[in-house]
Order: C-alpha cells, then structure tokens, then sequence
C-alpha cells in the first residue's frame, strides 16, 4: 500500500474528526497526514447577541464578520495538527458554498489519491468516488472503502472536470495561538451521533467489501442517523442566535425612545415642558386650567361610536385620580378606574413627557374603533383634551400578574386559544390587515371570569392586502415593540410583517408553558427539545400536563420564534395549530362540544 500521504477531510465537529484523525495517524504509521477542510461562508452575522442575514449587513462589518471567521477555521485546523504530536502533518482549505463540491475541488487541485470521510452521506457522492480512493471511518471505526475512481481514471487531477476550480490555501506553522470564538456556520460534514467505539478487535475491511443484510440495516439507521444531526446543526445555529439578547438591544431601544421623545418636542407635539413629573392630582389640574386655552394636540375625527368626554367627567369618574383608583402605569401613562353612570371603566391617561404620545393616541383611537371581537379590548371613549381612553374595566389585571399567582395548564391554554382568534381575526382583515406589533403578557388583560382580551394596540399597524400578495403582509417602519418579544427581523430590517406577531405568540406560549419569564425563554426550552426533556421545562405548579401534546405545542412555539420567516406557522392556518387545538379540546369541560371559530368574531 502507497504510503505517501493520507487526506482527511475534516469538519467543525471535534469529536468526531478527533477520533478520525487519531485512526488515520494509527493506520498509516508512515504516511504524511494531510488533513483537508471546505471553508462554508455563513449566512447569517451575529448582531447584539442575535443575528441578521449577511446580505444586510454594510461592506465593512461583513469584512469584519469573514476575518473573524477565518481565524477561527485556521485556529481549529491548527489544533487539529496538534493531536499528531511529531509525525509531519499539513493543512490545506479552500472557501465554497457547496462543501461536497469543494472536497472535489481539493481532490482535483491537490491530486489526492485516497482520503478519509467521516460522513457516510458525503462518501456516496458520485462526482466525490470517481475521483479517488474514499475511506469511511465514522468516530474513529473503518466502515467501508470504496475504489470506484479505479474505473474512471480520467478524473484524478485537473484534467477531468471543466468547472472553475477554486483556490486553495496552505495552512502555515504560525497559524495557531487563539481561542476559537463559537461559530454561526452551519455544520459542513454532517455529525454521525453514534458514539466513539475503541474495539481492539476491529480490522480494516477488505476493499472489496461488499454489504450483508446487517449491513444494509446499518446504511438505513445512518441515513437517519445523519439527517437528525441535520436538524441538530440546524437548531444548534438557531440556538446560538438567541443568547445574550437583552442587554444591547435594550440600550438601542432606549436611545430611539430618546430620539422620538427629543422629535416629538421639536414638532410641538410635546406639552407641559416646565412640569418634569406631576402627580395624578397635579396633571388633573394643569389639564383644567387649559382645557379652555389652545388645543395642545392636532384635532382627531372621533368615530361615531366612540363617545367624547370632557376632562371634568374625566376627572369626577376617578374622583379627582384619587390614589384607591390607580390601578398601573405603562409606556402610555397611569391607569385609573372610574365609574360612568354606573359602568365601571379603565382609563388611561397619556403622562407628559412619556414614552408615547399623540401618535400612539391617534393609533389606539383608529384601530380599536373599527374592531369587535370577543378577545380585544373594547375601546368605549376618549377625552380629546388629554387623550384619554376609556375602556371597559378587566377587573382580573393583566396575564403577567395572573400568571404569577398561580395559573392552571387549562386556563394557560383556553388563554392561548382565545389569543390566538383574536390574531386571526387581526390578520385576516380585508382590505386592511392590522399586525399588533407588541403582544406580550402585560398586553393581555382578564376580566372577572378569566376571559382574555388583547389590549395597547397604541404602536398597531394596518396594512393593505393586495389580492394577489396574501403571503407578504407587511409594511416597513422604525422598530418599536417590547425587547424579548420583538420579531429580530423587524427590528434589522424595519420590515414589519404578520409573522412578526407571530413570534411575539410564539414567546407568550413558551412563557406560559414553561412559567419562564427570561428573554432566553426559546433557547432554554430548545435545549430541552434537543435533551428529549420536555417535561422538565413544563410548569409543574400548573397541575398534570397532557405532555405529548404540551410538547408538540412547545415546538410549535419553537418555530414561531424560528429567525426563518417562512418557517413560522401562520397565525390563520388551523391545520398548523392544531397541537392547540387538541390541548383546547383537553382542556374544556366533557359537558360542553362547542368549538370555537378562530376567525370569526
């Protein structure tokens, strides 16, 4: 046998090429190693923690992004070199967007007689076994070897094959010294997930080898075998995407909270600019003593079903905002409880220098007045003079808050099936479909029996559907939204579309099913997907799951925070929510048969 050289080919798993190099440094005790690596330029660059597609990216964070990863494919070939300790080791790799193409690529240019695979999957590609001796050997163990370049010799070197060859880079003795940081690219040679097997007794298979029924049953599982660790790879890149999320998002959401305040101001759009902060009492008064003056914001065309009330019968339904009527404050302003002729409502007051102003007034006052559905909150009025909005009162406060005092896994799903109409419902409008833009759990509100309404529709979207251009609803605008909840896509590319709600959905179901608040509520419970431990991300305190079905709900969740637009389900689809739907069957009393109808209203 020619002891020359031997090639490995070698991919990001170093397990796995450990063990192969290890064999091929054993097996061939005199023959120079020469270990051969297909560099795949990734898609995706990280950005604050997540990720964005390349191609958004400006010229010189992507020339950025590739040096990086360069040094980091250099610094693991060079520990890759380091575990043959003296025998003569060499390293050559080349760029390509199609790794089996680029293995042929270093077979041809480097007029490679045999080399070693550690993907069986690989090492059935025709245009591969033509142009040399391929050797299998998965986690250290000789599989098979195949020799069918012996019957088309004339594709060995460079004069069996017209394409384009790429060029090929020799790794030097200098290039180590560096830690390699983790690595976005998906997984070139794919990972057999059997585990490393040291059998003294295992022999070279002869080159003629030919397959036993136990042999074919073997072929079968590594397919699958190799088309899970597919899948793994795959979540494993989604998995990564998700870290670290919080801490510079929020500051960039900060400096555009900022940015618009500092805007809102120069369009005189903000009020009271000497009154830092007022108390309820104060901000009642002020309000009065300039209801008669110059209208402080643009003029509204109130719906006819709406109805207007004054800043007096504002402040007598709160009495004065007294204290025992607060009930919260968000981004908009405080909240009170009032009383008109008897009707209890919420009210909500906008706070000067607030986050939010007039826009998120005109926002509310627009959509709200045009929807009914018995999952939205019912917009019953507004005060022109401060824009307040009157709704009618959820005396059970907001999901979050009901959440933390205890919620059945029943209750959790009849909520997740009512929100989920009030998506549809949302989504399927025509000519204007309305995208939420910020459902989370403080957004989602409860009346006295538990019944859910979205609610805050301040930073809502309505979008014309065109009739042939159902599957792209969306618009571009600034980001807004809640950090953890928002879509990433949106927030690189301003593109806001139906799935980003969607994945706003996907992060409420996976905090109720799990009882998890963190912002990395997916990358937990895909690490759990991935561990075949479902059950132990489920939230015990509420009660006994159906965990086959909780489960493949928590995988639906999964996809709906996929950073792949496309492959999150549509919120209208009942075929891809029927995981849900099941759950909601469950759930519900054995009396009742009813079934709700997710787009009706």
């Amino acid at each position: 046998m020619d002891e020359e050289e031997v090639h490995i080919a070698v991919g990001k798993n170093s397990r796995k090429e450990k063990a192969n190099i290890l064999w091929a440094a054993a097996n061939f005790p005199r023959a120079t190693i020469v270990l051969v690596h297909v560099h795949w330029p990734s898609k995706w660059m990280p950005f604050m923690g997540g990720k964005v597609l390349y191609k958004f990216a400006d010229e010189k964070e992507k020339e950025m992004h590739r040096g990086r990863e360069t040094k980091a494919m250099v610094n693991m070939l060079s520990q890759y070199k380091n575990l043959c300790g003296t025998r003569k080791v060499s390293a050559h790799y080349l760029t390509h967007d199609d790794t089996v193409a680029g293995v042929v690529n270093l077979v041809k240019q480097l007029k490679i007689k045999r080399i070693v695979i550690g993907s069986r999957n690989m090492s059935r590609k025709v245009t591969l076994r033509q142009c040399c001796q391929v050797w299998v050997v998965l986690n250290g163990k000789h599989i098979s070897t195949s020799n069918d370049h012996l019957e088309h010799s004339g594709n060995i070197g460079y004069g069996g094959s017209s394409d384009i060859l790429a060029s090929i880079h020799e790794l030097g003795e200098e290039s180590d010294g560096y830690m390699t940081p983790p690595s976005d690219l998906a997984e070139e040679i794919l990972d057999e997930e059997s585990l490393i097997e040291t059998d003294d007794s295992d022999q070279l298979a002869t080159e003629d080898e030919t397959l036993t029924e136990q042999g074919t049953e073997e072929s079968i599982a590594s397919e699958e075998i190799e088309s899970i660790a597919e899948e793994d790879a795959d979540q494993s890149d989604e998995i990564q995407s998700f870290r670290n999320i919080t801490e510079k998002t929020a500051k960039i959401m900060e400096e555009i909270d900022r940015l618009q305040k500092k805007l809102k101001e120069l369009q005189g759009e903000g009020h009271n600019h000497g009154v830092r902060s007022l108390s309820p009492r104060q901000m009642a008064a002020s309000l009065k003593r300039k209801s008669l003056s110059e209208p402080k914001y643009p003029e509204l065309q109130i719906p006819e079903n709406i109805e207007e009330f004054s800043m007096s019968q504002i402040a007598k339904a709160t009495d004065n905002f007294h204290s025992r009527n607060f009930i919260g404050e968000g981004g908009y302003g405080p909240v009170y409880k009032g009383n008109f002729g008897g009707t209890p409502v919420a009210i909500k007051m906008l706070k000067p220098h607030g986050r939010q102003g007039f826009p998120e007034y005109q926002q509310e006052v627009v959509v709200l007045s045009k929807l009914e559905h018995p999952h939205i909150v019912r917009l019953m009025g507004v005060c022109p003079e401060s824009c307040g909005l009157v709704y009618e009162h959820l005396p059970n406060g907001t999901l979050l808050d009901r959440l933390s005092k205890g919620l059945l896994w029943k209750d959790r799903v009849r909520i997740l099936a009512e929100q989920r109409s009030a998506l549809a419902y949302l989504h399927s409008r025509r000519p204007h479909a309305i995208i939420h833009a910020d459902l989370k759990l403080t957004n989602i509100l409860l009346d006295a029996g538990n019944a859910s309404r979205l609610g805050d529709f301040g930073t809502a979207r309505a979008v014309h559907v065109k009739p042939l251009e159902e599957e792209t609803i969306g618009r571009r605008t600034n980001p807004m939204g809640t950090t953890g909840y928002m879509d990433p896509v949106f927030f690189m590319t301003g593109e806001l579309t139906t799935e980003s709600d969607v994945y706003a959905f996907g992060v409420v179901i996976l905090q109720l099913l799990t009882g998890l608040l963190d912002l990395n509520v997916a990358e937990q419970a895909r690490e759990a997907v991935k561990m075949d431990a479902v059950h132990s991300v489920l939230d015990a305190s509420a009660g006994a799951w159906p965990e086959v079905q909780a489960e493949r709900l928590l995988k639906l969740a999964l996809r709906c925070c996929s950073l792949e637009r496309k492959r999150r389900p549509a919120i209208t689809s009942d075929a891809e929510w029927r995981p849900l739907d099941i759950l909601r069957a469950m759930a519900r009393p054995a009396s009742k048969s009813w079934k709700w109808n997710s787009h009706g209203s």
